[in-house]
């Protein structure tokens, strides 16, 4: 096993010091910092990008050469991080304990370690593992409440108010579909510059509502209608479908039989996980997509238009403009501008 002492001053700090220690160069570019994994390694890709509410968003797309270990110190930031494994595995624990929670697909943990103890990550070797978490400077974070701290709900109060990191904290469940579909969306997004730091920052905050009212809900063991293990599988499958031929969906019929279930009850899982029907969900990945595509400025509202399988120009229009307040066509314009500006 290779590991890495990374000793951080800042929460900046993480890529800088994994380049140092890799032996390779990093990127940064409004605050998102990305490292390539030298082939020495193995392959893939690490950002992290920190926002002013005290709010990091760290994406981990890798395949090791050696089983991995990051013991990460802050010698300021008492830090608070909620993991989600994607793909793959990873192992957390603390200080020079050996023994941990292994976090897997579809499973979060919430960490947090003592006052001097080290957090310690174990990516395994050869595996390709997806990693997403959320690092929260509890300080910063509480500075950006309009209210104070103790207002809110005790459990959550235990988790932000531990600034001196009096308390160790591992929390281990599985996280719901919303969330997976936050994460997607931010792995899969092409929009550059600014608009990509406003949709990261938003995306981060949405992931972290996700979070909170999941964790509530596994701490009180009760919360709204839970769906059967076979009926989140139909679910997933349907999404996965609808992802992979956003272009020709089919009926809400067509998705039941593919999903294994009936068209009632795969209504009802949409209504539970997402909180809309299927159609209205395939509307807004549509929309998703379409923002993406957009904004790099490569394709028009037409190309658009039939590549999402839409069948008119202005109902796009109009829906588009409902959920972004700006209409295609401006997208389009304002990237077109940019570019004229960057050849001058």
């Amino acid at each position: 096993m290779e590991t890495y002492h990374l000793e951080l001053n800042d929460v900046d700090d993480i890529i800088p010091e994994l380049a140092n220690h890799f032996g390779t160069i990093y990127t940064e570019q409004l605050g998102e910092y990305n490292l390539k994994i030298p082939e020495t390694k193995g392959k893939g890709e690490i950002k992290v990008i920190n926002f002013p509410n005290g709010i990091g968003l760290h994406t981990y797309h890798c395949n090791f050469k050696e089983d991995i270990e990051l013991r990460l110190f802050h010698f300021q930031v008492k830090p608070i991080r909620f993991i989600y494994c994607v793909e793959g595995s990873l192992t957390s624990n603390f200080g020079n304990k050996e023994e941990g929670d292994t976090v897997k697909e579809h499973e979060y943990l919430i960490a947090a370690p003592k006052q001097l103890e080290t957090h310690n990550l174990i990516i395994p070797r050869n595996e390709d593992v997806v990693l997403c978490y959320l690092e929260i400077d509890r300080v910063k974070f509480q500075q950006y409440f309009s209210f104070d701290l103790r207002d809110l709900e005790p459990i959550f109060y235990e988790l932000f108010s531990d600034t001196d990191a009096q308390t160790r904290i591992s929390e281990k469940s599985s996280y719901s579909l919303k969330t997976a579909e936050a994460i997607k969306e931010i792995r899969n997004s092409d929009i550059q510059g600014f608009p990509r730091i406003n949709f990261i920052g938003a995306k981060a905050l949405e992931i972290l509502s996700y979070m909170l009212n999941r964790f509530k809900k596994d701490d009180q063991n009760v919360g709204n209608k839970r769906l059967k293990d076979k009926d989140m599988k139909a679910i997933e499958k349907a999404v996965e479908y609808i992802d992979a031929n956003i272009a020709n969906t089919g009926t809400v019929n067509d998705l039941s039989k593919i999903a294994g279930v009936n068209s009632n009850k795969l209504q009802e899982g949409f209504h539970v996980i997402f909180g809309k029907t299927v159609n209205e969900y395939i509307r807004d990945i549509r929309l998703t997509k379409a923002l993406n595509i957009l904004s790099t400025g490569n394709k028009n509202v037409s190309e658009v238009v039939y590549e999402l399988g839409l069948s008119s120009r202005s109902y796009f229009s109009k829906i588009f403009k409902e959920k972004y307040g700006i209409s295609p066509r401006k997208v389009l314009s304002r990237k077109s501008l940019a570019k004229k500006v960057k050849e001058n």
